[in-house]
């Protein structure tokens, strides 16, 4: 995690208009760093985080859930932890 921050951060130094729109900054990490050929479309695209909300709502309300049971028992772990967190039940519950 601390390499990606690392990245971003010089992205953002480096070209002040990744500043503005997740999607360029996106794109350019993807390119420079994990090497992709992907480009930025000249026309509008969705922002990824906008996608990933609406796929973790659709399986917060039971549809679409995840095929793999290490994501699922993954998902269900932090679920609890958040929960414990936020003081919602207790340890263990």
């Amino acid at each position: 995690m601390k390499k990606i921050f690392e990245n971003v951060a010089a992205l953002l130094k480096q070209n002040e208009n990744l500043r503005n729109d997740d999607r360029p900054l996106i794109f350019e990490y993807w390119k420079r760093f994990d090497k992709t050929k992907l480009t930025l479309p000249a026309h509008p695209i969705t922002n990824p985080a906008t996608i990933i909300r609406v796929r973790a709502e659709l399986q917060s309300e039971g549809y679409f859930l995840p095929t793999d049971p290490q994501v699922t028992a993954k998902r269900h772990k932090q679920k609890i932890k958040v929960r414990e967190w936020l003081g919602y039940c207790s340890i263990g519950e």
